[in-house]
């Protein structure tokens, strides 16, 4: 068994990965180191098959190189966090915006307050709270691409991309969501507003 190298060690601890996420994929395939990381809630691995661009070999648990590509660090540990997956709406704008927070009062707050798309009339009208709410955001809007609206807007004095917008009904929304928290992996909870 190959143990990590000091230039692992020293990247995983300047990115703030710990070694509890961390899975030895030595002699597994992507296939089998994949399903024995999601039972056992890893989400980064090493001793795999190196990289095409630089021979790096700590991978996020989909099998991206995290040294070439260090946001799919952020996206792999989002993806696992616990927290709210929301519903919010803008009257004015005619729009829902579908996503994920630890605090769903402060980010309706943040929504106004940053003007998100242009609106200042956001509410959040209604959340699932569960484990893995970052993975059930995911599968939300691959399931709301349909409806997607792409609007710029300014925050800070700088111009910021709103992708996170749909125009449809909000009962469309709320039951696809409803439908998609119902997998027992999200252990979910239904949170009205």
């Amino acid at each position: 068994m190959r143990k990590l190298t000091d230039s692992q060690l020293q990247f995983l601890s300047e990115q703030n990965i710990t070694l509890n996420l961390m899975f030895d994929g030595e002699g597994f395939t992507k296939t089998e180191y994949q399903e024995r990381m999601k039972s056992l809630g890893k989400l980064f691995v090493y001793n795999t098959s190196p990289c095409k661009n630089s021979g790096h070999s700590l991978r996020s648990r989909s099998g991206h190189c995290i040294q070439c590509n260090t946001a799919y660090i952020g996206f792999t540990k989002r993806s696992s966090k616990a927290g709210f997956v929301y519903i919010a709406q803008t009257k004015n704008g005619k729009l829902i915006k579908i996503g994920f927070s630890e605090n769903m009062r402060e980010r309706e707050k943040s929504l106004i307050r940053t003007k998100y798309g242009e609106f200042d009339d956001w509410k959040i009208l209604f959340g699932i709270s569960c484990i893995n709410a970052g993975k059930l955001e995911i599968e939300i809007k691959k399931e709301m691409n349909k409806y997607a609206q792409v609007k710029t807007y300014n925050h800070d004095g700088k111009k910021q991309v709103a992708d996170e917008l749909y125009r449809c009904k909000y009962s469309i929304a709320k039951e696809k969501l409803k439908e998609l928290s119902s997998n027992p992996i999200f252990n979910s909870e239904n949170v009205e507003m």
